[in-house]
């Protein structure tokens, strides 16, 4: 009988990207007018889990700032405007699109065009407010690992 192999330990880099990829995955990253900007004229992000019912927290005091911010993501996102009407019913139209190979940062550019057109689509007496909401999906390579 053959003795197996004793495995080698996984190196701390390897521990933190297997961590950061596994957190990564179902991350939303939910944005309204709202809430505001920071100083720096971006909108407020709120972040929840997909997996964690909840809110995780701000980007400022996220663990993985430097990989939410810098990285590159597949991203579903939704974009949104609530209005409220007379009676006081709420209703809420949205439209979504996926975006491969983003940064955070660059996301905006995207989301900007679709959310004027839905914002001139609203019955402007009904308006609330309008937002959207960005969820990271998992690259190509981690879905094949999956399915193996």
């Amino acid at each position: 009988m053959s003795k197996r192999k004793t495995r080698k330990p996984m190196s701390k880099q390897a521990q933190r990207a297997r961590r950061v990829n596994r957190w990564l995955n179902g991350l939303i990253l939910t944005a309204r007018s709202s809430t505001g900007l920071d100083t720096d004229g971006d909108p407020i992000l709120k972040i929840t889990h997909r997996r964690q019912r909840g809110a995780v927290g701000d980007i400022a005091r996220a663990d993985y700032q430097h990989e939410i911010l810098n990285w590159q993501h597949h991203w579903q996102v939704t974009v949104f405007v609530e209005c409220k009407t007379s009676e006081g019913d709420f209703y809420k139209d949205s439209t979504e699109f996926e975006a491969y190979g983003v940064r955070l940062n660059d996301l905006a550019e995207l989301v900007r065009p679709e959310l004027d057109t839905i914002k001139n689509k609203a019955n402007p007496n009904h308006y609330k407010d309008h937002g959207w909401q960005a969820e990271i999906l998992p690259n190509r390579r981690q879905e094949k690992g999956r399915a193996a």
